[in-house]
C-alpha cells in the first residue's frame, strides 16, 4: 500500500507539473510578449465592452509599440491624460542620456523614471492585470514584455462628504461615511493621528470581488479579537457583498438575536471614539 501511495502522489506531482506548462504555454495565467495577443485577450476577457479604453501609441523617442488600458469613468481622466499618456508619448529619453535608454531596459525607464504617478507596480498574470483594470488603474503594455505597469489613476464621479442622513446630530461634526472606501479611512485618520492606528483591506465576494478594511489600534485593541475578526472576514465565502449588512450576518455569533451584537454606524466621529475605547 505505501508503494501505491508514493506512485500516486508522484503521477500526481507530475501531473500537476504538466498542467502548469500547458496553462503557461497558453497563456491563460500569464501574460504573452506579443502586444497584439494581450489586447485581444483583453478585450475578449471584457467581451468587447465599449467603456474599456484602448489607446495604442508609440513610445516616444524609440519607436516601440505599447499601449494603455483602462475603464472609462473608473479614472481620473486628468491623471490619464497627463502623468501617463503625456509622460510616455513624448521622447522619454530627455533629461535621460540616449545611451541609456534602449529597447533592452524601456520597461524599467518607464517604471522607475518615466510615469510621474504615485503608485506604479509590476503584474505578470492575467488575474492580477484584470482587477487592476477593473479597480480603476491604468494598464501600461509594450511589446515584447510578458509584464505590464499598472499605474493609479482611480477617480471617476463619487459622492462628497455629507452629514448622515439616518443619525442626525444637533451638536458635533456633520460629516459622514460615503460609498469611497479611501475617503471613510480618510476621515478616521483625520481624527486619529496616530501611527498606531492600523489598517488591514482585503477582497471579499467572488464576483464583486469588493473592498474591505478593518481598522484598529495597535496597544488598544484585544489582540485576540483582532485575530478572531480578520479569521471571520476571511472565511466568508460569498458571490457578491453590496453593504455592509452582508458582512454584519456573516461574522457575527447570533445573526437572528433581537439585541444588537455588531454596532453599525454612518458617523466617523462614533467610528473613532469606539476606537480608543
Amino acid at each position: 500500500m505505501s508503494f501505491r501511495r508514493v506512485f500516486d502522489k508522484k503521477k500526481e506531482a507530475k501531473k500537476l507539473s504538466i498542467n502548469k506548462e500547458i496553462l503557461k504555454e497558453n497563456g491563460s495565467s500569464f501574460l504573452h510578449r506579443n502586444l497584439k495577443d494581450n489586447l485581444q485577450h483583453i478585450r475578449t476577457e471584457v467581451g468587447n465592452s465599449p467603456d474599456v479604453v484602448i489607446r495604442e501609441f508609440e513610445i516616444g523617442g524609440l519607436q516601440l509599440q505599447a499601449a494603455a488600458v483602462f475603464i472609462d469613468n473608473l479614472v481620473d481622466q486628468k491623471l490619464v491624460d497627463d502623468f501617463v499618456m503625456r509622460s510616455l508619448m513624448v521622447d522619454i529619453s530627455q533629461g535621460t542620456s540616449k545611451s541609456t535608454v534602449s529597447d533592452k531596459n524601456v520597461f524599467d525607464v518607464i517604471k522607475d523614471k518615466a510615469l510621474t504617478i504615485g503608485t506604479v507596480k509590476v503584474i505578470k498574470d492575467w488575474n492580477g492585470l484584470m482587477l487592476s483594470i477593473l479597480s480603476g488603474d491604468t494598464i501600461i503594455l509594450i511589446e515584447g514584455w510578458a509584464e505590464a505597469i499598472s499605474g493609479s489613476t482611480r477617480g471617476g464621479e463619487s459622492r462628497g462628504v455629507e452629514e448622515p442622513s439616518s443619525q442626525v446630530v444637533i451638536r458635533g461634526p456633520k460629516d459622514g461615511f460615503t460609498e469611497s472606501i479611501g475617503t471613510n479611512v480618510s476621515l478616521v485618520r483625520r481624527r486619529i493621528k496616530s501611527p498606531n492606528l492600523w489598517l488591514e483591506t482585503m477582497k471579499i465576494g467572488d464576483v464583486t470581488q469588493t473592498d474591505v478594511a478593518f481598522m484598529y489600534i495597535k496597544g488598544i485593541a484585544n489582540d485576540k479579537l483582532v485575530q478572531e475578526v480578520k479569521q471571520r472576514i476571511n472565511d466568508i465565502e460569498i458571490d457578491g457583498v453590496l453593504e455592509s449588512g452582508y458582512i454584519e450576518d456573516l461574522i457575527q455569533d447570533q445573526p437572528f438575536s433581537p439585541f444588537p451584537t455588531v454596532y453599525n454606524t454612518e458617523r466617523p466621529d462614533s467610528v473613532s471614539a469606539n476606537l480608543k475605547v
